[in-house]
């Protein structure tokens, strides 16, 4: 049995991340990924490896690893996990990228030790030339944070920051649902109520009807419905500025449950 909470964030500065490389175009929702949310709200404490950085050759080497993230973060010492944070609009729907929401930035190599889009020596982790993409500030990030310790979700308070992202982008906790069991969904909900995952591409079979928000080389963010019943509860604040009924498929909270069990 799994307990949830939704969570509304606010982004205190710009957040910038690379939206497309060598020359690529992506156009996908901006979006903060399950990893990145543990690392940040847990405040990393259960790094594996303390007093030492992340290696770039090494972590390269180890990110086609499904466990990859596992094994540098003691996920079952702090039994929490969260869905992707996605930024949304006033009424929590997704939040288009527009203007004074999100600005872009071309660039052309970021090392000045070598000025050229040429190979000549470059490392190999520094982009030769892409766009890099920002969300302006005070715009707010959704996730729904599982676990099965009533006590993980209730540790989160209004007005708690976080450093996310590589650029250390500060965070608020602006509005908290209460803490609720995730209980079996009744009929099929709209698409609109499925909370984005991130499922491997093997697992989008699972799905009967979907839509894709955003692909990277490891997985899929999805939301959309599947042929067994789901599996939600309508998260409510204590004051009800922050009302909405979220579904997730019971194949992803079951490997989520896994992860977690103690």
């Amino acid at each position: 049995m799994l307990y949830a909470r939704a969570l509304l964030l606010r982004n205190c500065g710009r957040f910038t991340h690379v939206s497309s490389d060598f020359g690529s175009q992506y156009r996908t929702h901006t979006f903060a990924s399950s990893e990145a949310l543990y690392a940040s709200l847990t405040r990393g404490v259960t790094w594996r490896h303390a007093n030492r950085f992340v290696d770039l050759k090494e972590d390269a080497k180890k990110s086609a690893s499904d466990d990859y993230f596992f094994s540098d973060y003691d996920v079952k010492a702090r039994p929490v996990w969260f869905t992707p944070g996605i930024f949304v609009d006033e009424d929590l729907h997704l939040l288009a990228k527009q203007r004074g929401v999100v600005d872009r930035n071309d660039f052309n190599v970021v090392n000045e030790g070598y000025p050229s889009t040429g190979g000549g020596g470059r490392p190999y982790f520094v982009p030769t030339y892409g766009r890099i993409e920002g969300v302006l500030p005070d715009h707010r990030l959704l996730t729904c944070a599982l676990s099965p310790q009533e006590s993980e979700l209730e540790a989160f308070a209004l007005g708690q920051t976080f450093l996310m992202g590589k650029k250390r982008t500060m965070f608020q906790v602006t509005d908290a649902s209460q803490v609720a069991e995730l209980i079996e969904a009744e009929g099929d909900a709209p698409i609109e109520e499925c909370q984005p995952i991130q499922v491997r591409m093997d697992e989008i079979s699972n799905f009967h009807e979907y839509e894709v928000l955003a692909g990277t080389a490891r997985y899929l963010l999805v939301r959309g419905r599947t042929p067994d019943t789901s599996l939600g509860t309508l998260f409510v604040s204590p004051d009800e500025t922050l009302r909405l009924k979220r579904v997730l498929p019971t194949f992803w909270v079951e490997k989520v449950e896994q992860m977690l069990r103690v």
